[in-house]
C-alpha cells in the first residue's frame, strides 16, 4: 500500500470511500430494540470515560461523511468478532479476522493495481481476497481498533466543554511531517455527541479552513443491530496491492 495512505499523525486521517451496492451476504439491515435513556456525566471527562467503556460491546452501523462522495462510506461491525464492512463508491471492502476481501467496479476497478484476470473476475462479480497491508497497524482503516478508533479525535481533544445535553467540544493539535525540519503544527476544533444511552454517536472535525462550516462526521448508530459478517464464497486471489486503489489510509 503507498506509504501516504499509512501515515499517521496523531489523530484520525481521514479514510477515502464510496459506494457499490451492499453486498449480498452481509449483515442484515434490522434496527435493534430501542434501550433506556442513561444519564450523562456533566464532566467531559467521566462522560467519554463511559463512553469509551462501551467500544465494542455492541455491534453497530457506522459512517464517514465528509462531503466528498469520494471519501465517504458507510458500513457495519459484529462486535463479537470484530469482523467489519464498509461500502463506498464503486466498492465495498470486508475485513473477517486478518483477512481482506475487496470488491469493485467502475472507475475504482479500472485503476487497481492488479492482473488482468482478477479484473475480470471482479468485474464478474467475484471478491478478491487479499493480506492486511503492510504497517497496517500504522493505519486507520485497517488497524485492529478499526471502526472504534474513529473516536480518537474525541477522546484526545483538550479544552473538552460540555455544550449541551449530550454534545462537547474540544480541541486537538497535530503535528505534520513531525520529522521533516518545519515541521507544521495545525489546531482544530472537536465536536462530539453521544447518544441516549452515553456511547459515541458523533464526531465531528473540523480540518478544512475552506469550508470551516462543514466538519467531517463520523457516526455510530443502531447498537446492538444483528451482525453476522462472513467469508465470502466467490473469491480470487489477488495482491495487497489492490489496495492501493482504494485511498484508505
Amino acid at each position: 500500500m503507498r506509504a501516504r495512505q499509512l501515515m499517521v499523525t496523531g489523530t484520525i486521517v481521514l479514510t477515502a470511500a464510496a459506494g457499490c451496492s451492499a453486498s449480498d451476504d452481509g449483515a442484515p439491515a434490522t434496527n435493534p430494540s430501542p434501550e433506556p435513556a442513561v444519564s450523562i456525566p456533566a464532566d467531559p471527562t467521566q462522560a467519554f470515560a463511559a463512553a469509551k467503556a462501551r467500544l465494542g460491546t455492541q455491534s453497530a452501523h457506522f459512517g464517514q461523511d465528509t462531503g466528498d462522495g469520494r471519501y465517504d462510506y458507510t458500513g457495519t461491525v459484529d462486535a463479537k468478532t470484530g469482523s467489519w464492512e464498509i461500502t463506498g463508491k464503486e466498492y465495498v471492502v470486508r475485513r473477517v479476522g486478518t483477512e481482506l476481501y475487496v470488491r469493485a467496479g467502475g472507475t475504482i476497478l479500472e485503476s487497481m493495481l492488479i492482473e488482468p484476470a482478477v479484473r475480470d473476475r471482479l468485474a464478474a462479480g467475484a471478491w478478491a481476497h487479499t493480506a492486511l497491508p503492510n504497517g497496517h497497524e500504522l493505519s486507520v482503516t485497517f488497524h485492529d481498533e478499526f471502526p472504534w478508533n474513529l473516536t480518537n479525535p474525541a477522546l484526545q481533544a483538550k479544552d473538552v466543554t460540555k455544550t449541551g445535553d449530550r454534545s462537547f467540544t474540544g480541541t486537538r493539535t497535530i503535528t505534520q511531517s513531525p520529522y521533516s525540519s518545519q515541521p507544521t503544527v495545525k489546531k482544530f476544533k472537536v465536536g462530539a455527541a453521544l447518544d441516549a444511552q452515553g456511547r459515541f454517536a458523533e464526531i465531528d472535525l473540523y480540518l478544512n479552513p475552506k469550508t470551516p462550516a462543514r466538519p467531517a462526521i463520523f457516526r455510530f448508530t443502531d447498537f446492538g443491530t444483528p451482525a453476522d459478517i462472513t467469508a465470502p464464497g466467490d473469491v480470487v486471489e489477488a495482491d495487497r496491492t489492490i489496495l492501493s486503489g482504494l485511498a484508505l489510509s
